[in-house]
């Protein structure tokens, strides 16, 4: 007998609970067209065909995931290639939906909480209607005229009724007590998640999925608001040329370094997020553009004249700068189109010589 299940259901029943991430609606032919495709990708970058970089392909070749196809473009036509790290930070954004499995494991425990605890509320109400029921029956034995050994009989089952009661009482209250525990033990574990979804474990700053999140909720408010809202887009310089010459562990000092530079240059409402390997974003409400500028170039200068040094041979790392495009929000524009406009006058900056500050009106 072959006890061979499928990996998914395909019955319609269970179509639309698929995370779109796993939703590849192809069959036959065109699944082996994309399969070629895949192989000859994997082989012309040069990348271990392991399942983050096969799906990453994949979805670039099949074209389902159109912002995975512009950012994993960007990151092939700037660094000529794909490095493991960003293979990861893609796949982890695009595909892989963490916060949707921390969310149903947390779901799942609640829903056996709580059916736990209404299980075991039942059975102690059940209990109590019974023990109701013995003292009911013991106060008319009472009120008939009983011998004294029918008294004591009486007084016997009263005894035992009301230590039942008290047990099957001192066990719901235990449960109880467990529940809460175990309750605010989830809790935790929910707000750990929410945070964990939320920062780039790197850095300690907002990642990118929260600062899309945030850039949406300010642009809300600056169209219900006269007051200017700009965006920073920051690229540090050759950020590939350290990776290089000093190894991921010194890349990885370097991003820490740019982000501490970030956020102490920021202050009240500002925003500063991560959103990719060597990216920063910085979002400035109540901030014209000609400030923000001056923020930029703040954050742009000190940048340049910092010295830093490996601490294990006291050798100078070499010279780490970074360019920067600003934007400023106009009324009614798409969250979308003022990222873009930001974008583009990054690349200015960088197409202009690098370690520059640009404005793109």
């Amino acid at each position: 007998m072959n006890n061979t299940q499928p990996i998914v259901d395909s019955s319609t029943e269970h179509e639309n609970d698929l995370p779109d991430s796993l939703d590849y609606p192809e069959q036959g032919e065109k699944a082996n067209e994309y399969l070629r495709l895949v192989l000859a990708m994997l082989s012309q970058l040069h990348l271990v065909p392991n399942p983050v970089n096969f799906t990453l392909c994949y979805e670039y070749v099949s074209k389902h995931n159109e912002e995975l196809c512009g950012a994993l473009r960007k990151v092939l036509t700037e660094k000529h290639g794909l490095t493991k790290g960003d293979a990861i930070s893609l796949y982890q954004h695009y595909i892989w939906d963490e916060d949707r499995r921390l969310l149903e494991n947390q779901r799942t425990e609640l829903r056996r909480l709580m059916t736990e605890t209404l299980s075991g509320v039942e059975e102690s109400a059940e209990q109590a209607s019974q023990s109701s029921q013995v003292l009911g029956d013991c106060s008319k034995k009472l009120e008939i005229n009983a011998d004294l050994q029918e008294m004591r009989n009486v007084v016997a089952e009263v005894i035992t009724e009301t230590k039942s009661m008290a047990f099957n009482s001192h066990q719901l209250k235990d449960m109880l007590v467990e529940t809460k525990l175990e309750v605010e033990n989830l809790r935790e574990e929910l707000e750990q998640s929410r945070q964990q979804a939320t920062t780039d474990s790197l850095t300690g700053l907002l990642n990118r999925r929260a600062f899309d999140n945030e850039m949406s909720k300010a642009t809300e408010d600056a169209n219900l608001s006269p007051d200017n809202l700009s965006l920073l887009i920051i690229d540090i310089d050759h950020f590939k040329r350290v990776n290089d010459s000093h190894g991921h562990l010194i890349g990885d000092k370097v991003i820490r370094f740019i982000a501490t530079q970030l956020s102490s240059n920021v202050k009240g409402r500002d925003i500063v997020a991560r959103i990719g390997g060597e990216e920063f974003a910085v979002l400035l409400p109540n901030t014209q553009v000609q400030h923000a500028k001056i923020v930029a170039e703040s954050i742009r200068s000190k940048i340049e004249k910092s010295q830093l040094k490996r601490l294990d041979n006291r050798q100078p790392i070499g010279d780490i700068t970074v360019s920067i495009g600003t934007a400023c929000y106009k009324q009614g524009e798409p969250a979308d189109d003022f990222f873009h406009r930001a974008d583009k006058a990054l690349y200015q900056s960088k197409d202009s010589g690098r370690n520059k500050v640009s404005v793109l009106f």
